[in-house]
């Protein structure tokens, strides 16, 4: 059996209980933010009222994310992951006494993203430390594979549960998941690296550790770039998120609830199946030559869900149940409904295809030490980048409509793909720095 099988990686003590970890709390989060996503819609009828809530969810990394990564590379993970697995079900057992209020609401999103920016530096930096470096590229397939899977499932049984019972069902299986959480947790190994004693006050700490991380990261193209690609997926899942619930009532004329049939199990099946064809088949290849491709795809197919329905509406095919009963409806569903599934499916394939190597470049170009720094700027870069779109995409979403929002960003990811793959088509060879040439690749300006 290869040291760099998925099975061989599981075999892992350490790394298994991390991965059981990972899957309990990715499940019930999803559940969760699928289910919070409609509900809010359905309380206010709003586009930017979700935008709010989804602002919840990036606003804590300016707090909290720096803090967070430096408390990682200093203090025990393992503790840090079971302390946050059980604030985490206490949130839970919060929400069932303030789901009507959608300010509490947004204070308890708050409260669970805030924890997240604790979970997310002391997750990630535990990987390299329960395996070896040949099997990270595996390790983090099977992490997005698990992360996806996931999102599918909780994405897909949010809607029926909320259609079927309502939110309340929801929250408490997220307790239940939680907490079960936190016991496969209490068997990880310590996760703690020895680090220099430091007497600073916090606040120097905090600015101390920032400057030298930058220091770190400043003329590193490969992790810049990485952090930019991953800033830029988790914008483009706030701003799905965002109009995702109107492009289903207003667009498609179905129940956003239903959206897990018609968009999340389509798109949750493209990330799984992403996951082990790039784990499994592309773990020795240039990264370079997997993230382009997949971003070039993604801007098409952005900007086709876009595009769809005027399609369908000069093709007459935009008939659409009003509401779904039973699977057979989306097995027998007419083109409108099937194309937008099946281009779910692939936007999730080429998604994967492009976080798998940004992350395996991060945790390749960095060190045990400042790791978990690394991953909290990242995460402070990832909600910078998203949350702007956010807002701007929900009041976009409000006054002209959800067509709008993705033919633009299809446009503008698209470009970038374009832009990566040719850069010699945007830049002359004297207007660019070598280092940045050289990193683009030298012979986009061979004269050859």
């Amino acid at each position: 059996m290869s040291d760099t099988s998925f099975s061989s990686v599981i075999a892992n003590r350490g790394f298994r209980f991390l991965w059981l970890n990972q899957v309990l709390m990715q499940l019930a989060s999803n559940t969760l933010n699928f289910a919070l996503i409609i509900w809010v819609f359905k309380l206010t009828d709003s586009n930017f009222a979700v935008s709010a809530l989804i602002l919840a969810v990036y606003l804590p990394a300016f707090l909290f994310a720096i803090i967070g990564g430096i408390f990682a590379d200093r203090a025990d993970k393992r503790k840090i992951i079971i302390i946050i697995d059980l604030l985490f079900a206490l949130a839970f057992l919060i929400f069932p006494f303030i789901r009507g209020s959608y300010p509490l609401i947004l204070l308890n999103t708050f409260f669970i993203n805030s924890l997240t920016q604790f979970f997310i530096p002391a997750e990630s930096s535990s990987i390299p430390l329960l395996v070896s470096k040949k099997q990270l590229f595996v390790a983090n397939s099977l992490f997005s594979f698990t992360l996806y899977g996931a999102f599918m499932i909780g994405f897909t049984i949010a809607g029926p549960i909320l259609n079927g019972f309502s939110i309340s069902p929801i929250f408490y299986l997220g307790l239940v998941l939680m907490l079960v959480g936190a016991f496969f947790s209490q068997k990880l190994p310590p996760l703690q690296v020895a680090v220099k004693k430091n007497n600073q006050h916090i606040k120097d700490l905090i600015v101390s550790e920032t400057k030298e991380t930058f220091r770190f990261i400043r003329g590193k193209l490969p992790i810049t770039t990485s952090i930019g690609l991953l800033a830029l997926i988790q914008g483009i899942i706030g701003v799905l998120a965002v109009v995702i619930p109107s492009y289903m009532e207003r667009v498609l004329h179905i129940h956003a609830t239903d959206a897990s049939l018609y968009l999340m199990l389509p798109l949750g099946l493209g990330m799984v199946t992403g996951a082990l064809v790039v784990g499994r088949f592309f773990h020795s290849k240039p990264k370079r030559l997997i993230i382009i491709p997949a971003m070039i795809i993604a801007g098409m197919l952005l900007f086709l869900v876009g595009v769809i329905p005027t399609i369908a509406k000069l093709l007459d095919a935009t008939a659409l149940p009003s509401r779904i009963y039973h699977l057979r409806y989306f097995l027998n569903a007419p083109s409108l409904s099937s194309t937008f599934a099946i281009v779910a499916y692939l936007l999730g394939f080429v998604t994967v295809s492009v976080i798998i190597p940004a992350q395996t470049i991060l945790q390749e170009s960095t060190n045990i030490e400042n790791r978990g720094k690394i991953f909290a700027v990242l995460t402070v870069m990832m909600n910078i980048f998203a949350m702007f779109p956010v807002l701007l995409a929900g009041i976009v979403a409000d006054l002209f409509g959800t067509t709008v929002v993705f033919v633009g960003m299809g446009s503008a990811v698209f470009i970038m793909g374009i832009l990566a793959l040719k850069p010699s088509l945007f830049f002359k060879e004297k207007s660019l720095p070598y280092p940045v040439r050289e990193f683009l690749g030298l012979g986009h300006w061979s004269k050859n």
